[in-house]
């Protein structure tokens, strides 16, 4: 799926083309990184006009992550076979249109579909860029690429947040996606002018390429499942990045009613929280490179987010100032979650690497899938019974819920501790 180019052909090319060319790809994972995060800046108005609790806003929600995870493995074998160009544009209109029902129904189940639809074009969100990067970069340089790229996904999910909370809050939710709806058609017209699948003068027949036949995609998808180390990182990247799925759902509404900070603020402390991950993705990459190894930062990162999320559920107050320090410290260590790519990749033989990072895919996204409506139903389960009306969720509702978040903070901890050190190097 991520196959490399030839490196005699990738030196005669233009690399100010290159660069534009994979950045009007990245915008792709830039936009359903926007649809990822949203829920903060619609779910109080989904509540309303859904008549939904907790449980019902975590399940609608998770419809997204349900679209992904489904898909996550069909995506990275049509993006094999078929034009990468082609395949954006047919899964970009898919969520647009997906998009723009979901801003027109009142119908729960309609949403629902509506949303699942938008989540398998986010199947396509990180592996599209990649597969389109591998073509125009040499190896030497997918590093920085993927880093750049990463990057590009977490600028959308700030877009998501404080500025899509004003944008609702200005023109309501509907309206707000309509004009998302705006922003996917601008996008495609862009990506549709400046995206080429190639670098000119070369072919796919100069890629080294070739369409495998089903048993060696049945094999491929056998060794990927097999291989503990896929499990085993994949499991911790799952849980270490399941604060981006609960805060960007759940975040806004807990900082605002539990911790007394306006919607502004709380927007705005996502926003800190991403900014974090923007800076540490590249730092923990360098860091990990610079002592040859994958283990070491990814536990120390992972023990270091346990006291940060225990702080941010139990300091007394938690000023704005306090609050944004938190949150940028968690989103840096959060970073640490992207050591995860190199590693399945070091740990598959060359023709499994992206069925492998497939593999690690679904187990990061079913996080989103299998998490977050557990985790709304944490904070009902909890409240049930103890207030009459309308649901207002407790502090102490909200403390019983954020304990999944250190509990699977360790458990992914404790699983990177039983795989294999790569050394920076392919150990197959």
């Amino acid at each position: 799926m991520l196959g490399y180019t030839d490196k005699a052909i990738v030196t005669k090319r233009s690399y100010t083309h290159a660069w534009i060319v994979c950045m009007v790809g990245a915008l792709y994972f830039f936009y359903m990184f926007i649809q990822i995060t949203k829920f903060n800046a619609i779910g109080s108005a989904l509540t309303t006009d859904f008549n939904l609790g907790a449980t019902g806003l975590g399940t609608l929600s998770s419809a997204y992550f349900w679209g992904n995870v489904l898909f996550l493995l069909p995506a990275g074998m049509l993006l094999d076979r078929f034009s990468t160009k082609k395949l954006l544009a047919i899964v970009l209109l898919m969520a647009i249109i997906a998009t723009l029902c979901f801003s027109f129904t009142t119908n729960m189940h309609t949403a629902f579909i509506a949303l699942f639809f938008v989540g398998i074009a986010g199947a396509f969100g990180l592996t599209l860029p990649l597969r389109l990067a591998s073509r125009w970069f040499p190896p030497e340089k997918m590093a920085l690429t993927s880093g750049v790229i990463i990057a590009c996904g977490f600028t959308g999910a700030m877009v998501g947040q404080s500025p899509l909370i004003w944008l609702v809050n200005q023109v309501g939710w509907r309206h707000a996606m309509q004009m998302n709806v705006g922003l996917g058609l601008f996008f495609f017209v862009l990506m549709m002018i400046v995206i080429k699948d190639f670098p000119k003068g070369v072919t796919p027949g100069m890629m080294h390429e070739e369409i495998s036949g089903i048993k060696f995609v049945w094999h491929c998808f056998r060794q990927s499942v097999t291989n503990a180390q896929n499990w085993l990182f994949g499991l911790y990247t799952c849980f270490i990045n399941l604060p981006v799925f609960v805060f960007a759902a759940f975040g806004v509404s807990y900082l605002h009613q539990i911790r007394q900070l306006s919607e502004i603020q709380a927007g705005l402390i996502m926003v800190i929280m991403f900014i974090g991950s923007i800076i540490g993705s590249p730092i923990t990459g360098w860091v990990s490179d610079k002592m040859k190894l994958r283990k070491v930062p990814m536990i120390i990162a992972g023990f270091i987010g346990i006291v940060i999320i225990l702080a941010i559920m139990y300091l007394p107050s938690l000023s704005y100032l306090s609050a944004a320090v938190l949150f940028f410290a968690l989103g840096f260590i959060m970073a640490a979650q992207n050591i995860t790519y190199p590693v399945v990749a070091e740990s598959s033989p060359e023709k499994l690497i992206g069925t492998s990072i497939g593999m690690a895919s679904i187990l990061i996204m079913s996080g989103g899938a299998i998490f977050l409506p557990f985790f709304g139903w944490l904070l009902d389960f909890h409240h049930a019974g103890q207030v009459a009306g309308p649901i207002v969720h407790s502090a102490s509702d909200y403390m019983f819920a954020l304990w999944m978040l250190p509990i699977t903070f360790f458990i992914g901890t404790i699983a990177v501790m039983f795989g294999k050190e790569t050394h920076c190097k392919r150990i197959v």
